[in-house]
């Protein structure tokens, strides 16, 4: 078994263990080619994330060694003609033929997407789901990989997608009447993201719903105060109701939730 891994450093496992994968340049291919999910990766593309501002003066003849470099190592890592009918040379680029299962992020995805489906049907096995999603992760997305732009911007997709995870499952927590068992986890994530008012909200609740009302409206201050320094703006009229009902202790769930999207950027 083949197994491809973005969700943190790049890593190839092959029946469980690790491949060798020399060179910046083969790295950064594949990388690109796993993030295509089987579709074609333009040449001029794959030459501006490679050299970036400064490509070689045969480029095309450059990328086509870098491919042909990570064909053998495919063969090497994985048996002699793995790289064959997988890795295919197109008019204009290059795809990656692999099994959705293959790639740590297509699978993370995919449980999730599940997760999102279960979520009013069945909240534990949704809660179970993305704990087995969230578990796929080793640390930043691509981490040290470097690349251009589409890895960075696939990188902060792919960051932001487990972020929006953590999130719904500490929801999920809640809604089992699990909130002081989130406290701690909540409060890394608040220090991580001081503008993201989700998670400061639901920091709030769990400190509420542990008997810890004051501490709630401290976390609601500090994120006030963030928002104005870096934003110059408020928290959202969703955090300020929430707010308002920890002061009139009537937490019941008639504030609206925003699901899926974090209030402000998420700023580290």
């Amino acid at each position: 078994m083949v197994r491809f891994n973005l969700l943190g450093p790049l890593e190839v496992r092959v029946q469980g263990r690790p491949a060798n994968i020399r060179g910046g340049r083969q790295r950064v291919l594949l990388v690109l080619l796993l993030l295509g999910e089987g579709a074609s990766v333009s040449k001029d593309q794959l030459i501006a994330e490679i050299w970036g501002d400064e490509p070689p003066a045969q480029a095309d003849n450059a990328l086509q060694a870098v491919v042909t470099r990570l064909r053998r190592s495919l063969d090497a890592w994985c048996g002699p003609g793995f790289a064959r009918g997988r890795l295919v040379s197109e008019q204009s680029g290059y795809s990656l033929w692999l099994d959705e299962h293959a790639v740590d992020f297509r699978e993370f995805e995919s449980l999730r997407a599940e997760a999102q489906r279960e979520t009013t049907r069945d909240p534990t096995r949704a809660s179970a789901l993305l704990e087995q999603a969230l578990g796929l992760w080793r640390g930043s997305a691509l981490e040290g990989i470097g690349g251009g732009v589409m890895c960075g911007s696939a990188a902060a997709r792919l960051d932001e997608e487990r972020l929006l995870a953590l999130e719904d499952k500490i929801e999920l927590e809640h809604h089992g009447g699990r909130h002081a068992g989130t406290v701690a986890e909540l409060r890394r994530l608040t220090m991580l993201y001081p503008l993201h008012e989700r998670l400061s909200e639901q920091l709030m609740v769990a400190l509420y719903r542990s008997g810890r009302p004051a501490e709630a409206l401290d976390v609601y201050r500090q994120l006030r105060t963030a928002l104005r320094g870096e934003l110059g703006l408020d928290p959202t009229p969703t955090v300020r109701l929430r707010m308002q009902a920890i002061l009139q202790h009537d937490m019941t769930d008639r504030i609206p939730q925003q699901r899926g999207t974090p209030h402000r950027p998420a700023v580290a």
